[in-house]
C-alpha cells in the first residue's frame, strides 16, 4: 500500500542519496530552488539514505535505493525518481503542496 500525506502537514523534504556527492547534490539543489520560487515555507535538505532525518515528511530518492529509504524512513513518504537531470515528481509535489492536496509515496 502506497503512503501518503497531507500536503499541509510537509515541513520538510530531503533528497537521499547512497554518498552525498555529485549529481544528488544537484537534484537537491534544483529542489530547493522549485520550492523557493513557489514561496514555499518548507525546508529542503540531502541526506545518506541510511540515516533520513526523524522530521523528514516526504523523502525524494533514485529508485535504486527506494527499498533502503522505505526500511530506513518507515514514516516518511518515500518517492522514487529515474534520473537525475529530469524529475517531475517535484513539480507534482509542489502542485500538491500549492493546491493543499495529497501527496502520494511507495509503500513496502
Amino acid at each position: 500500500m502506497a503512503k501518503s500525506i497531507s500536503a499541509s502537514e510537509v515541513k520538510k523534504m530531503v533528497v537521499a542519496c547512497e554518498a552525498g556527492m555529485g549529481s544528488s547534490l544537484m537534484v537537491t539543489n534544483k529542489l530547493k530552488k522549485k520550492v523557493k520560487q513557489a514561496k514555499l515555507d518548507i525546508s529542503v535538505s540531502h541526506t545518506p539514505a541510511r540515516s533520513i532525518p526523524q522530521d523528514a515528511q516526504v523523502v525524494f530518492v533514485h529508485k535504486g535505493l527506494a527499498k533502503l529509504a522505505l526500511e530506513k524512513a518507515p514514516w516518511a513518504v518515500v518517492i522514487p525518481f529515474d534520473n537525475f537531470m529530469n524529475i517531475p515528481a517535484f513539480d507534482k509535489v509542489i502542485s500538491a503542496i500549492q493546491s493543499d492536496g495529497e501527496i502520494k509515496g511507495i509503500g513496502k
